[in-house]
């Protein structure tokens, strides 16, 4: 994908990946030259050893003391042939009465003589050393190209598995709202499945809150002009007519606003209804809820509050179903003639509740067609179906909620 490559997941894979490989490397080529080292110091003292019990039994004829002179030693030709292909250095004979003992930078190896005397032989670390360090230089080498060859490939396979990644960028930039959804990836790998699966729902669903959006504005932009004509047409008519009373414009002008207010308060509803947590609800519990917070509209117009014993629980979002049940038993309280009674009715069973009213003299009860939209909308995320009942007495809608 077109990233800056020090940004991109695939630069920041390989990193990780080379990082644990140069580690892995490094304590590989730490042991490997620990190991030939110790290796090639055990052969010069198995050579040394070998020279000394060659030498005492072949060419070693006389008794040998600390003041004995051991040149012999160096020339006699087995000796220089073994030497010649060995790391022995800086060899060293000696006869001490005890075997010899050094610190680490030399290697020695001691045999008995029958005088109880010990030959010594002598060696030091520069050719151990070398042959290490260019031991060392050879597997260097062979771990920086290993390492090299694993991480062209391993970028080689992360362009590959990530090819889908650069596909879904591509159809998210040029889909288009007229196009279908068409997110299906090549060679994906399972994740990058259900990162693309995921991601086109959510497109699907910004989708569909875009066009109920268009189509809600649409609707509140139809509905808000019958208000506001009305309002003009009120004062045209006031302005011209002298029998058209100043309380009566008033009146009738608060009447437009209210209604005015009430479609605002619709459009403000659904545009803030969408994502939202889902919870158990008692339903009736709503309802008496509901009944505090109205209490003082309820008083004011002598009305009567029935509510059910019976209840049943639904799974939904409680702050969306609190602003729907509050919407609609507003409206019934709004519009019920006073001195009635409200009733609200529940059957568990069918999971159904229903709002009842007598109509009072507003001829505005739930007619909004905004007020209908905000059913048809809410009723597949609630998870509801809905039914009115109105004729000029009464006004009932019935909730029928769908099983969890």
């Amino acid at each position: 994908m077109r990233f800056k490559w020090a940004m991109s997941l695939k630069f920041k894979i390989a990193l990780i990946f080379a990082f644990g490989l140069a580690i892995a490397f490094s304590i590989n080529l730490i042991i490997a030259a620990k190991t030939i080292h110790t290796q090639k110091e055990e052969d010069v003292e198995k050579v040394l050893t070998h020279l000394l019990v060659e030498s005492n039994d072949e060419y070693i004829s006389s008794v040998l003391t600390p003041s004995s002179d051991l040149n012999f030693l160096y020339t006699i030709p087995h000796n220089m042939m073994i030497l010649s292909d060995s790391e022995v250095n800086a060899l060293r004979f000696m006869i001490s009465t005890n075997p010899y003992r050094t610190n680490e930078k030399f290697i020695v190896s001691s045999i008995k003589l029958a005088n109880n005397y010990y030959l010594n032989a002598i060696s030091d670390h520069r050719k151990i050393d070398e042959a290490t360090y260019k031991y060392t230089q050879v597997l260097i080498f062979r771990y920086v190209v290993s390492l090299i060859i694993i991480l062209l490939i391993t970028i080689v396979a992360l362009d590959f598995y990530m090819k889908p990644l650069e596909q879904l960028a591509i159809k998210t930039k040029t889909w288009k709202r007229e196009n279908p959804y068409d997110f299906v990836l090549d060679d994906a790998s399972s994740e990058i499945k259900e990162v693309s699966s995921a991601f086109e729902g959510l497109v699907k669903r910004l989708e569909s809150y875009r066009q109920k959006e268009t189509e809600l504005f649409k609707e509140a932009a139809h509905e808000l002009k019958t208000p506001l004509a009305l309002m003009r047409s009120r004062l045209d008519v006031y302005e011209v007519s002298d029998h058209y009373e100043k309380d009566k414009f008033i009146a009738d002008l608060g009447q437009d606003i209210e209604r005015l207010t009430r479609e605002l308060k619709n459009v403000l509803f659904l545009e803030s209804s969408d994502f939202e947590e889902s919870s158990t609800i008692d339903i009736i519990h709503v309802f008496k809820m509901l009944e505090r917070k109205m209490d003082i509209l309820i008083q004011r117009k002598g009305l009567k509050l029935e509510l059910p014993t019976e209840t049943f629980t639904v799974v939904a979002s409680e702050k969306l179903l609190f602003k729907v049940l509050s919407a609609l038993l507003e409206n019934a309280i709004t519009y019920a003639r006073e001195d009635t009674i409200v009733e609200v009715g529940c059957l568990p069973l069918e999971r159904k509740v229903w709002i009842y009213n007598k109509i009072g003299t507003e001829k505005y009860l739930f007619s909004s067609k905004i007020g209908e939209k905000i059913l048809k909308r809410l009723r597949s995320e609630i998870g509801f179906d809905y039914k009115i009942d109105q004729n000029k007495d009464s006004f009932q809608i019935e909730l029928i909620f769908f099983p969890a």
